[in-house]
């Protein structure tokens, strides 16, 4: 737990160092035209449904910590459900600054910005140390500031969703022999399509919505998501064999139109990414234990489904790891990444 705590102070120490104002000394912070009088007002979308939902409770958070750290003088209002656009069309509103604020996952950023997909790429994340590790790291840092200067929408936090694992009709997941011919859908990231591609399985792309669907018309015989996705969309009804794979690490994160954040006060830009970096830690730490709660609530769903769960050994994830060797490959010779996967791992070590 101190390691998780020092690497989470750590991130925010990082962020502060680069946007800190010279006055922060004085007394009162210089939020320049904005006050609780005049308050920036700031749009925040996701395209979630539920409120108990980990994209909406992020924004909540944010929310929270923002208000009461500037006295009102920013002031967010959450549109959920997708009323402003869904994942992608959220984020390109931001990026044209259409809209100030969204709630945005990497696999879908990396559309923009295909060095995001190097956080998908199959067994890179040894355990939960290892992910507040990079959270709190320079290459952390660096992949969020490179996507802003790349789009025009600035990244301010990262929140570690979970643990991928895998819900299937057909039963477990011990070796890639179990998934030759295996139709999946998985996130329309090329880095998941070519691991799964890899393994033998039949990988599809589709959205998150069409999922339960395909899976109730055997239009697909698995998936792959963080078990409170997975529980809260019903999957375990349909694919009832639950294997804990735990091969990739699910991130996303607040963007903001990066020409509204550049023309604020440096006081204003610290309160906001303060407050973003915060809420992110939080939301990250009780995610880790929701995930767990979620399996126990697939196992004892309310639908009377039989469930069953196998947790792959240290050995079989291994030899899976070892198995997608192409998919490191082939990522660190398109981007030229291969120090940048160096120094992930490293922080593992």
């Amino acid at each position: 737990m101190k390691k998780r705590f020092f690497a989470v102070l750590l991130c925010l120490v990082m962020v502060l160092a680069m946007i800190i104002p010279a006055s922060a000394g004085e007394a009162a912070p210089d939020y320049g035209k904005y006050s609780a009088e005049s308050p920036l007002k700031l749009t925040l979308s996701h395209f979630a449904a539920s409120e108990t939902n980990q994209l909406h409770l992020l924004a909540v958070a944010f929310k929270e910590k923002v208000e009461a750290a500037t006295d009102g003088a920013v002031q967010v209002e959450i549109v959920m459900g997708g009323q402003l656009g869904n994942d992608d069309e959220s984020l390109q509103s931001v990026m044209a600054g259409a809209l100030e604020m969204a709630v945005n996952n990497t696999p879908i950023m990396s559309a923009y910005y295909e060095k995001f997909q190097i956080l998908d790429l199959p067994y890179l994340f040894k355990d939960y140390d290892h992910i507040y590790a990079f959270l709190g790291s320079d290459i952390c840092q660096t992949l969020m500031a490179e996507f802003g200067e790349a789009t025009g929408a600035r990244m301010l936090c990262m929140q570690a969703v979970g643990y991928r694992n895998f819900e299937s009709s057909k039963g477990f997941v011990h070796s890639k022999e179990d998934l030759a011919g295996i139709k999946t859908r998985c996130t329309g990231s090329s880095v998941y399509v070519n691991t799964w591609n890899t393994w033998g399985a039949s990988a599809m792309t589709m959205a998150g919505s069409e999922v339960l669907t395909a899976l109730q018309q055997k239009t697909i015989d698995a998936c792959d998501n963080v078990n409170n996705v997975a529980m809260a969309d019903g999957y375990y009804e349909f694919a009832p064999y639950i294997s804990i794979m735990e091969y990739a690490v699910h991130f996303n994160g607040l963007t903001i139109n990066n020409a509204l954040f550049e023309g604020l006060t440096p006081d204003l830009q610290a309160a906001i990414s303060t407050a973003a970096i915060e809420a992110a830690a939080e939301r990250t730490q009780a995610l880790q234990t929701g995930n767990q709660d979620a399996l126990d609530k697939m196992i004892n769903n309310e639908k009377g489904a039989t469930v069953e769960v196998y947790e792959l050994t240290q050995e079989e994830k291994d030899a899976l790891a070892e198995a997608a060797a192409s998919v490191y490959e082939d990522f660190a010779a398109k981007y030229d990444a291969q120090a940048d996967i160096d120094a992930i791992k490293a922080l593992g070590e």
